[in-house]
């Protein structure tokens, strides 16, 4: 193979970046420079594209494009878009929320008039509905990923204890109050409504939520988790199965516990005005107590198994003629007719001094 030929296909292959065509790349072969870059978020970024193609259709020379195949409108989303300007070294990259102008030193004048025209297609602040973002890493950079959930509207005083209505209210004031601040903990045993409650209270929510698994919430203060909260500022970030997030610093090495204080009632709060739910099994003792501190805790709330009364009619509601005379949590008493293949534990030692 010639050295000219191989000199090609590995620049070639530079042009992507594990997702798509990476434009920084495209842009540096194309006009044998690097690229200086704009950027605009919270932007509307499928509208803008649509209206900059019909507005600018006699500068544009070329335009590329991603899509997704959309089950539910039964046509194709475009998710990443590239433009590439006729007579200027410009280039302008649309991806999720966010457009990016690369254009050469000489270029600020349609620098500005393209910027001029895209700002005005601001991103609704408010999530779809039922709806959830779940942040992914892509080639080393997080994004975020919309998912839709499943409706979930609760009769609360049905589902959970009598005590629970008023941390629902405190909870639902303050998640939904702009630009402020802090952290819910929801704990307790698997099944007793956690996740249940957490789809009931995303639908409430006037505010973009997050999802964030454990291994990603590992990189809560990193630069590129900044700069993606940077761009959502007053969200809600949740975190299922938080237990290695929230680990008492005394017992483990742990370095998130740092990063979530930060988050939630340090510097970072200030400026992102970002608020965090937590989920895990184990109990309260288990976590930093730093975390509990007044002005950085909105509420924690320890989900248990409904009394047998409350339990009876929970399932008589639920179509079951079942009679019951023990405390069970909400997954018993839903999944009451399948059979059981859980194997009873004991627990010795430490965790099993955790659970006292």
């Amino acid at each position: 193979m010639e050295n000219k030929d191989l000199q090609q296909i590995v620049a070639h292959a530079n042009l992507c970046d594990g997702f798509y065509t990476d434009t920084k790349a495209l842009y540096l072969q194309s006009f044998g420079k690097p690229a200086n870059v704009c950027s605009i978020y919270q932007l509307n970024f499928r509208k803008a594209f649509e209206q900059l193609k019909t507005a600018f259709a006699g500068c544009i020379e070329d335009i590329y494009t991603y899509r997704d195949y959309n089950r539910k409108t039964r046509r194709y989303d475009y998710d990443r878009m590239i433009v590439i300007m006729r007579d200027a070294p410009v280039m302008i990259e649309f991806d999720e929320h966010y457009a990016e102008i690369l254009h050469g030193a000489e270029d600020e004048a349609l620098v500005q008039e393209l910027t001029a025209f895209l700002a005005p297609f601001k991103m609704r602040n408010k999530k779809e509905p039922h709806e959830i973002n779940l942040v992914v890493s892509d080639g080393g950079a997080l994004r975020l990923k919309s998912m839709e959930i499943k409706r979930a509207k609760l009769n609360l005083d049905l589902y959970y204890d009598a005590d629970f209505r008023a941390i629902d209210e405190l909870v639902h004031q303050r998640l939904n109050k702009r630009k402020d601040k802090g952290l819910v903990l929801l704990h307790g045993k698997p099944g007793t409504g956690k996740t249940t409650y957490l789809r009931h209270l995303i639908g409430k929510l006037k505010k973009r939520v997050l999802f964030l698994s454990p291994l990603v919430a590992e990189q809560l203060t990193s630069p590129s988790f900044i700069e993606l909260l940077m761009s959502y500022p007053d969200s809600v970030v949740v975190i299922e199965d938080a237990e290695n997030i929230l680990a008492d610093r005394g017992l483990s090495q742990n370095s998130s516990v740092s990063n979530l204080l930060n988050l939630t009632d340090g510097l970072l709060a200030d400026c992102l005005n970002v608020q965090v739910i937590c989920t895990f099994n184990s109990v309260l003792s288990a976590i930093d107590s730093a975390l509990l501190r007044k002005g950085r805790l909105i509420a924690q709330y320890e989900f248990k198994a409904l009394p047998a009364d409350r339990a009876q009619r929970l399932s008589a509601q639920l179509g079951f003629d079942t009679v019951i005379t023990r405390a069970m949590t909400l997954a018993e008493i839903a999944n009451q007719h399948e059979k059981s293949f859980e194997i009873p534990k004991v627990q010795i030692g430490f965790r099993a001094a955790l659970q006292v």
